[in-house]
């Protein structure tokens, strides 16, 4: 069984890899100082697994990349944002179960329930 790694992306990728997208995108925005990040990471992973090629999971570092944190109004790390087609669809702020961010990742994909392929 292959594991899916969350990549990690940078301002200069962002536009390509979240608004040409055409799935739905989680992106986490995360500091490795946090340590509610560090909790937060392997639920991206788990998450990511989960939806396989129905969902993009990503994750930005803010400390890297301030001017996206500035852009998303990213206040408080962990936060995930939804985007479906390059649109801000929702917004998590804190920890939270990769059964939670599976729920909402389903209500924003009209019908489409990530599932993992096998």
């Amino acid at each position: 069984m292959k594991t899916i790694q969350v990549r990690e992306i940078n301002e200069s990728e962002f536009e390509m890899e979240v608004f040409r997208c055409a799935q739905p995108v989680l992106v986490g925005f995360l500091a490795g100082w946090s340590k509610p990040c560090q909790l937060v990471e392997p639920v991206l992973d788990e998450v990511a697994e989960a939806c396989d090629v129905t969902a993009r999971i990503l994750k930005v570092n803010v400390d890297d990349n301030p001017d996206l944190g500035t852009i998303y109004g990213i206040q408080s790390v962990p936060t995930l944002i939804y985007f479906v087609n390059g649109t801000v669809r929702a917004k998590i702020v804190g920890m939270v179960s990769p059964k939670a961010v599976l729920a909402k990742l389903n209500s924003l994909t009209s019908g489409n329930t990530p599932t993992k392929q096998t």
